[in-house]
């Protein structure tokens, strides 16, 4: 007779130690992080090389809540919403409504301590829902711990970038039905526009009423919100379509800082800086061929997904559908960013019940190491005034091994999982309950489709 129990045991053993592992390599990086800045006064790669920015991803929207040039003047891409949670944070916590950006994150101590509170809740919540209850209790501390302390994570907590409540908002999605799965996304949307392509499950899936319920609660949350705050809301759409078309907006250091997308490197290549460095193995025609190259392979990849989504939608549990179009948002371009990768937090048990689980749990934890600790350029760029040691310091701004591993492992991810959905052959039930929930008992027992 076969052990079951005993096999299961020693499978559960397995997983256990290698999330401890994880957690230790994480606990090690941010250990790292904490001497470096104690020893020097700033915080290394992958965080920004700005070190007077540290917070301003929030005190600069923070800032535009409270003045009505937020998108005539300042050029806002930022739907309503995202204001208006910064105002009611803003309350929350007693934060300054005086003075500018910097001014308000001086006299705003309790809003960063609300928001490190909301950054260690969001993981707690999501590991709450359902769909993690094949996790023992051992097992969603270990990992808890791991997300915390993981580098994307960190990074978003010292942007204090708004897409800290993403994660959980995509965990509803994946966990939730009907009305509650529409009002998720819809938020998502009003949050980051990009996450529009979460719409792309009720094409998929034909579903035309749940498209036009989540479509119709989008435009009343934006038009809601937007009323509420500022009668030029609708000049949003107009900076939206000028950011688009921005081609240098970014510095090179900015985009290599934690990237998502290959297109980080073409972007590097095509820059007149970025070309510069290269000539010094390439000339300028092949630098432009390889930064091509890049280009056309991450379309192609991202074409292949798609028709991956709409030929196998059917085979396609709920679940999976989420999980590729969300690598496929963090794979789209420089644009989108790193701060993406912490929405795999949510995809974890989807990746766990999936035939190639262990390289794509490989995949996302090579994102989430402190691969920065390893050095691989370096450059002085002179004294700045540093938020964190409140004084002007030497930076040596240095490029990190995780900003070439991350982008190429986030690509392989998206290949590999739209390769293992095209392969799939069996039909999926047309049980309701498994259709949108992905995630029947039968899912956590086998791993395997039900015939």
């Amino acid at each position: 007779m076969i052990d079951l129990a005993g096999r299961f045991g020693d499978l559960n053993q397995k997983r256990l130690n290698y999330i401890g592992l994880i957690l230790l390599l994480n606990v090690a990086g941010f250990l790292y992080y904490i001497y470096f800045l104690s020893k020097n006064g700033y915080l290394p790669s992958p965080f920004i090389y700005d070190k007077s920015n540290t917070f301003m991803d929030l005190f600069n929207v923070m800032y535009w809540a409270y003045d009505d040039g937020r998108y005539t003047d300042w050029g806002s891409v930022y739907p309503p919403i995202n204001f208006i949670i910064l105002r009611s944070i803003n309350f929350i916590f007693d934060g300054s409504v005086f003075g500018d950006a910097e001014m308000m994150r001086e006299n705003s101590q309790y809003v960063i301590a609300g928001v490190c509170l909301i950054y260690l809740a969001i993981p707690a919540f999501i590991l709450k829902l359902s769909y993690w209850r094949d996790f023992t209790r051992n097992e969603k501390i270990l990992i808890y711990l791991a997300i915390v302390l993981s580098s994307p994570l960190l990074f978003t907590l010292e942007r204090g970038n708004l897409i800290l409540i993403a994660p959980l908002l995509l965990a509803l999605s994946i966990s939730k039905i009907g009305m509650a799965r529409s009002f998720s996304i819809a938020l998502l949307i009003n949050i980051k526009p990009y996450f529009a392509l979460l719409m792309l499950y009720y094409i998929a899936r034909n579903n035309w009423k749940g498209f036009i319920t989540c479509s119709l609660l989008s435009g009343l949350i934006f038009s809601i919100s937007g009323l509420a705050l500022d009668n030029q809301f609708l000049e949003f759409f107009k900076n939206l379509f000028s950011f688009s078309q921005e081609t240098d907006l970014f510095s090179l250091r900015e985009v290599m800082a934690l990237p998502s997308s290959i297109s980080a490197v073409s972007y590097v290549l095509k820059h007149p800086d970025g070309a510069m460095f290269a000539t010094g193995a390439l000339s300028l025609e092949r630098i432009a061929v390889i930064a091509f190259l890049i280009e056309a392979t991450k379309w192609s990849a991202l074409a292949i997904s798609l028709a991956a989504l709409f030929v196998r939608s059917r085979q396609m549990r709920d679940a999976e559908i989420f999980a590729l179009v969300v690598v496929i948002i963090s794979n789209l371009g420089i644009w989108v960013g790193g701060y993406t990768y912490i929405l795999y937090v949510a995809l974890i048990p989807v990746f766990m019940a999936m035939h190639n689980k262990w390289l794509y749990i490989g995949l996302i934890s090579l994102i989430a190491m402190p691969l920065d600790t390893i050095n691989l350029l370096g450059d002085y760029i002179g004294a700045q005034y540093s938020y964190l040691a409140a004084e002007h310091i030497d930076i040596m701004w240095t490029l990190g091994l995780g900003s070439v591993i991350r982008p190429i492992a986030n690509f392989i991810l998206l290949i590999s999982l739209a390769y293992e959905l095209l392969a799939m052959k069996m039909v999926m039930p047309s049980n309701n309950t498994f259709r949108h929930t992905g995630f029947p008992d039968s899912f956590w027992t086998c791993g395997e489709k039900t015939k």
